[in-house]
């Protein structure tokens, strides 16, 4: 019987990527996915759950804006209005399309330890001690030396340190755009790391993310201001700007999109652009448009060479088992 058993699993493995293990032999985050780490889903700010709602004025307006915008940039191709549940506009820092936490290969428990520790090994700068961490908006928590970490908290990190080594971001005054902010993670963390030394404008062409994001930021008391996508052209014209981050959009528009961005970081020299993928066919190390094209082309025509392209963790061990194992990647303007 036991012989059977064993040749049933290996032919389901074989045919249909499936294959039974004793539950004796899995982590309770394998038997139980989803609920890896100490979920944040008691702790909202006052006020929170008045503001963040479908039926806000403020996001009904800005729905209706982005709607009358040029449809290169806000037509949907992966974040379509059906893309965060009422839910998700509450605890927009759980696992959602935000910002993926606990869903994945390489989103468990030992892959959090794998990267705090291994970040931990560099961070001469004590970039976590700075950033710190709260159980807030239904985000995930591990603990670690005492310190609760999550992937806002790892990924923001590991980004600064990137563009502090290869830009010396905060050595001086510095005007930076987000495009494809999100909920605001990485603009409220450049804020807390470099203070009066930069100028934070976050942007995105999903109008629910604008109207978090501009909650959040205004919540954490960042000075950051958000722009909506209809300014965006007005901001780059009055204000100059000498570094655009996208971290995760592109990957998510169309190509066309791509280009209408990159088309006015161009025209307005803003010297620098960051990008991170998603990890796409290539493991993160082209930078993709939602339908698979390679944008670089695009990037290039528009006058960016690329000067960077590094995985995001040094060591390829964890590269390969570590959280979000893409490569960052640096243009500069010629």
């Amino acid at each position: 019987m036991m012989k059977l058993l064993r040749l049933l699993n290996q032919i389901s493995a074989t045919r249909f990527g499936l294959r039974a293990v004793r539950t004796g032999h899995l982590y309770r985050w394998q038997t139980e996915p989803g609920r890896a780490g100490t979920v944040g889903t008691t702790c909202l700010p006052d006020g929170a759950s008045i503001w963040l709602r479908r039926d806000n004025p403020v996001l009904v307006d800005l729905v209706a804006r982005y709607a009358a915008f040029d449809s290169r940039v806000i037509r949907p191709v992966r974040w379509t209005p059906d893309k965060l549940s009422d839910r998700d506009l509450l605890w927009f820092r759980g696992d959602n399309a935000f910002l993926w936490q606990v869903r994945g290969l390489n989103l468990n428990p030992l892959a959090y330890a794998l990267c705090y520790y291994h970040f931990l090994a560099s961070d001469e700068g004590r970039l976590l001690d700075r950033l710190g961490e709260d159980d807030l908006f239904g985000v995930h928590l591990f603990e670690f030396n005492d310190r609760p970490v999550s992937r806002d908290l790892l990924d923001s990190a590991g980004e600064i340190q990137f563009l502090q080594r290869h830009l010396g971001l905060g050595s001086n005054f510095a005007r930076v755009l987000d495009i494809g902010a999100g909920y605001g993670r990485l603009a409220w963390r450049l804020e807390q790391v470099f203070g009066q030394a930069i100028q934070v404008f976050a942007t995105d062409a999903f109008a629910p993310a604008t109207f978090i994001c501009d909650y959040y930021l205004r919540f954490r008391g960042a000075r950051t201001a958000v722009v909506p996508v209809d300014e965006v052209d007005a901001l780059l014209s009055d204000t100059p700007i000498d570094l655009a981050i996208n971290v995760h959009s592109f990957s998510e528009c169309s190509p066309e999109a791509v280009d209408w961005w990159v088309e006015r970081l161009s025209a307005h020299r803003v010297r620098h652009l960051f990008i991170v993928p998603n990890a796409g066919t290539k493991g993160g190390f082209e930078c993709q448009a939602a339908d698979g094209i390679n944008i670089e082309p695009i990037v290039a025509r528009h006058g960016y060479r690329l000067v960077a392209c590094e995985a995001r963790y040094s060591d390829p061990f964890v590269q390969e088992h570590g959280i979000d194992p893409v490569a960052f990647h640096l243009f500069e303007l010629r």
